[in-house]
């Protein structure tokens, strides 16, 4: 019986070893085939030579998911940080957050506003981890806190959504207008990389926009919202469990919507509803708010198909394959290898914002953290004079659209 029971174990350690080799490589980075992005990230960024491992104890995507929670144990040390409120023309508020400013200390030439995911903010880790590490690395981190979050109460019945965001645009001029001889990079975390492309792709201050940087971020929010409709894990993991914090989000915002009848029944169908999705903040609670007909008018504008046709920001996309809510088959490759300023790195491994490699939680860096202080330090080689616009990067010869993967 003992012989059977080893035999049984051996078995299953063979097929979990089997599926982690599977999970194991090289990154592919997928770009325009004229365009000169594949060449500068190939060159300046090691980490897409390397072949990603994932943790061993994480390799599962649900498990790798589950990191970004994690962070608050497992991350490295963060810079005091001071917050400041900025108060909108319709009355609403949101924070930007930075290091506290050092006298004597030479300007930094980049500065990278984060944007946080759906209900995170500038005391959530996995956002506080990234600033760190960028501050450590000579870039001045910048978060954008929206209306609603990190304890701020909703002072109009302005709900935040994935289209463009005035307050972050509010938040872009401040810190352009702090920061007058530096240029900008944005870096949005999974929701909030559609609120990013969707504000930067309307911005009047381009001229100081290095470029953006998408984390696991779904590029096609109407498939997505498909797959998060489905019944299977990416409702029950994902799309209930971030409803339910919306909602609780709402709540404590009730007296907002009170005065306003039409506004006060709309919030009324949301707060009465039992196991709320991410859908149904949406349909009954967003769409309606912001004067969308149905969430699906809702979901083709904030769509970022429209942007990646013609977007004129240097964008790079970093996706998981087995991403739950946005996997690889959802990857909107005949917009991205059409456009020369959008480039796409994706891995086999990674679920939605985790990219935990082997080692961790003992090394507490993700292959996502190294990607992303490997493409700010390509672009800050590459800035020009303070006087001058930024252009996009230039390099010799082309380069073809599908490149690394093994």
């Amino acid at each position: 019986m003992s012989m059977l029971y080893f035999a049984a174990f051996a078995v299953l350690i063979c097929l979990y070893l089997g599926y982690y080799l599977s999970k194991c490589g090289r990154p592919i980075l997928h770009a325009a085939s004229e365009s000169c992005i594949a060449k500068n990230l190939m060159e300046s960024c090691p980490t897409l030579l390397e072949r990603f491992y994932p943790s061993l104890l994480f390799v599962q995507p649900d498990m790798q998911s589950l990191t970004a929670e994690l962070r608050q144990y497992f991350s490295v040390p963060a810079p005091e940080m001071v917050s400041t409120t900025i108060t909108l023309e319709d009355g609403g508020e949101v924070i930007y957050t930075e290091p506290i400013r050092q006298s004597g200390k030479v300007e930094n030439r980049l500065v990278a506003v984060i944007v946080p995911g759906y209900t995170g903010d500038h005391n959530t880790a996995y956002v506080t981890h990234l600033a760190s590490l960028l501050f450590s690395d000579g870039i001045w981190p910048v978060i954008f806190t929206d209306r609603g979050k990190g304890g701020l109460q909703l002072k109009t019945t302005k709900f935040f959504s994935a289209g463009c965001n005035d307050g972050l645009e509010a938040v872009l001029d401040k810190v352009m207008d702090l920061h007058p001889s530096s240029y900008v990079t944005v870096i949005g975390i999974s929701f909030g990389g559609m609120v990013a492309c969707n504000t930067l792709y309307q911005y009047h201050r381009k001229d100081r926009i290095a470029a953006q940087i998408l984390l696991s971020t779904p590029l096609d929010s109407g498939k997505c919202v498909k797959r998060l409709g489905e019944m299977g894990r990416a409702k029950f993991l994902y799309s209930i469990p971030f409803g339910t914090r919306v909602t609780k989000l709402l709540s404590e915002n009730e007296q907002v919507f009170s005065p306003c009848p039409v506004k006060r029944e709309i919030y009324k169908r949301i707060s009465s509803t039992k196991s709320v999705s991410l859908i149904d903040i949406d349909s009954k609670f967003v769409a309606p708010m912001l004067g969308y007909s149905s969430s699906d008018e809702y979901y083709s504008d904030i769509c970022l198909r429209n942007c990646f046709k013609d977007i004129d920001v240097y964008t790079v996309c970093i996706n998981a394959d087995d991403d739950p809510c946005f996997p690889q088959e959802l990857y909107p490759l005949d917009l991205i290898q059409h456009n020369p300023n959008i480039s796409l790195i994706s891995t086999r491994a990674g679920g939605h914002y985790g990219f935990a490699g082997l080692g961790w939680p003992f090394k507490t860096r993700t292959f996502s953290d190294n990607i992303v202080l490997d493409i700010v330090s390509m672009i800050r080689n590459q800035l020009p004079e303070e006087s001058m616009p930024f252009k996009q990067f230039s390099s010799e010869g082309q380069q073809h659209g599908l490149l690394g993967g093994t």
